[in-house]
């Protein structure tokens, strides 16, 4: 089923901050990168299966609630209150985010839908219940399209949830996040990571640009919430911060968020912050992917 595997490819992805917009993105980048197997137009992204002859590759994406960034590419085998501010989608921030194009590719994409699986084992209590209504609000955000541009959606490729499972994502907890074995399902769950990110995605590729699988893993050391607290403090949207690991998943990379802010892959959120609209940037590369249906 996986082809061999082989040499390391070192790889470094600038501005990356494990936030809620992307707190959850150590986006696969130790997972993010392509997947594939026979002809790339035999099997959907997200098959499990790795087409004959294809070298499986994984990236992973760490982003920090301070900004910092981590990224590495691989055989597959083995928040201050003036930052919220400036986050805040105002009426301003709004406009900015329909004006700005801005938008960086990861090399990879879905071939035509991906089928994913959620573990609410070790969910915070905060958000065991809601927690996965806001997961899919998430995927749907991505695929559907949604923003508040007046921009077409939603874009020729799919999402689908297929249930509860037991499986958790393959992603280390150790002080360095690193991608496990590609297993054929890509899995939403949490864990409790050594790392300060907030959340951490693994994508396997083919050389081919094909996905075959992505796994997001969102750390239990914060505290997050679904519907914002009167109260708010240091907690991140789960919606947030997977739209932007979805957008990992699905091939969309950072852009600076001293730059591009208002946009959903910028590479930091601060806490307390809400993102579940595409800006302009974000529109635009998802429309280069896959086009409009």
């Amino acid at each position: 089923m996986r082809s061999r595997v082989g040499r390391v490819l070192p790889v470094v992805l600038a501005g990356c901050a494990v936030a809620a917009t992307l707190v959850a993105s150590v986006t696969t980048t130790v997972g993010e990168l392509r997947p594939g197997s026979a002809p790339a137009s035999a099997l959907p992204s997200g098959s499990g299966q790795v087409p004959a002859g294809e070298e499986l590759l994984v990236e992973m994406d760490a982003v920090y609630p301070d900004g910092r960034t981590a990224s590495a590419v691989e055989p597959a085998a083995k928040g201050s209150a003036k930052a919220e501010r400036s986050r805040a989608l105002g009426a301003a921030a709004a406009r900015a985010q329909c004006r700005d194009g801005a938008h960086t590719l990861s090399g990879w994409r879905v071939k035509s839908g991906l089928r994913w699986y959620y573990n609410a084992s070790g969910a915070p209590s905060a958000v065991s219940r809601s927690a996965l209504t806001s997961i899919r609000a998430a995927a749907q955000s991505l695929v559907g399209g949604q923003n508040g541009c007046g921009l077409p959606g939603p874009f020729k490729v799919t999402q689908k949830y297929g249930g509860a499972t037991k499986r958790v994502a393959g992603i280390s907890a150790a002080s360095t996040a690193a991608c496990g074995r590609e297993d054929g399902y890509s899995v939403v769950s949490w864990k409790r990571l050594g790392s300060s990110a907030l959340a951490v995605t693994c994508t396997w590729w083919t050389r081919s640009g094909q996905v075959v699988s992505a796994d997001i893993a969102v750390n239990t050391r914060y505290k997050w919430f679904t519907a914002k607290p009167s109260r708010c403090s240091s907690a991140f949207d789960v919606r947030s911060v997977l739209t932007h690991e979805w957008g990992h998943a699905f091939g969309l990379n950072h852009v600076s968020p001293a730059r591009h802010g208002t946009q959903v892959m910028a590479s930091t959120i601060p806490a307390c912050s809400v993102a579940h609209t595409l800006g302009a940037g974000d529109h635009t590369a998802m429309k280069k992917l896959y086009g409009v249906r």
